[in-house]
């Protein structure tokens, strides 16, 4: 057998996965945590967290998370994880050209960015179209904006968009409620239109179609776990979502996954804490 050079890698640097590879780094394994951008994950986009007493900044959440990381001896590495092959050991892959290897690999990549499956939406990509409230949401200070969406990420959006922006609408099929200060139309959204970016956001409800203004259009539908690089061999819900038992162990004993990638998770940092603290639990227990 070939010696790997990690006990554990863990793929994917937002909270989920930054707790897991701390708790399992302190008991001694060598562990990488390897994201594609900088650790934190969806904590960096957040002004505001409210699953503690007081409320944090998501920026300082992810600075504590990822000091508390380094401390614990984890190994931070930047790349693109795009393929996982079995064998012996693990070996991964990145877009960059490196290569690791691991006895046991956590996935906790989250989700990929939502869609909404229009024909020009790419058009407006950066001209309309965004996914992040708190890096975008000041460039329309005071003008209208809508969320596609109302469930997990996009009600905490529309939250933060609700202090920026002029006027906020949510178009969402659900019965999800919506923050004070937020219209919502039930429907879906079928048009985007706009001549130097968008300008209006067609929504079809009823069996009827109405235009409205907007200025951008915040995207929270339609999101894939993002997990399409890894082995068949893993058990995925309808959704895609990875299929773990109570431990966060897939249907391959040696890899685990936590946080949004995972089926039947929620989007909450508390929750996102649990599921790494438990899954590093059953981990350390399995290599040790």
């Amino acid at each position: 057998m070939s010696t790997p050079s990690y006990d554990v890698i863990v793929i994917g640097a937002g909270p989920a996965g930054l707790v897991t590879a701390t708790e399992v780094a302190r008991t001694g394994l060598k562990t990488l945590c390897i994201d594609k951008l900088a650790p934190g994950g969806q904590l960096i986009n957040l002004t505001e967290l409210h699953d503690f007493e007081e409320p944090w900044p998501g920026p300082d959440m992810a600075a504590r998370l990822t000091d508390e990381a380094a401390v614990a001896g984890v190994e931070m590495g930047f790349g693109d994880v795009n393929k996982v092959s079995p064998g012996d050991v693990w070996t991964l892959e990145t877009a960059e050209g490196e290569s690791h290897t691991a006895r046991l690999i956590v996935v906790a990549t989250g989700l990929n960015k939502g869609k909404l499956g229009l024909p020009n939406e790419g058009d407006f990509e950066g001209r309309g179209v965004s996914h992040c409230a708190s890096c975008d949401g000041p460039l329309f200070a005071g003008l209208p904006v809508v969320v596609a969406g109302a469930t997990g990420w996009a009600g905490i959006e529309a939250h933060e968009l609700a202090g920026v922006a002029g006027e906020v609408t949510v178009v969402d099929e659900s019965t999800a409620p919506t923050p004070d200060g937020v219209t919502r139309v039930s429907g879906r959204i079928v048009g985007l239109e706009g001549a130097n970016g968008l300008e209006t956001v067609v929504v079809e409800s009823g069996g009827e179609r109405k235009s409205i203004p907007a200025s951008a259009v915040f995207v929270y539908i339609n999101q894939s776990p993002a997990a399409e690089f890894l082995p068949d061999s893993l058990a995925r819900d309808a959704a895609g979502h990875i299929v773990v038992d109570a431990e966060g162990r897939t249907s391959v004993p040696t890899v685990y996954a936590v946080g949004d990638v995972r089926s039947g998770t929620r989007p909450y940092l508390n929750e996102a804490v649990a599921d790494g603290e438990r899954a590093a639990k059953a981990i350390v227990l399995a290599l040790k």
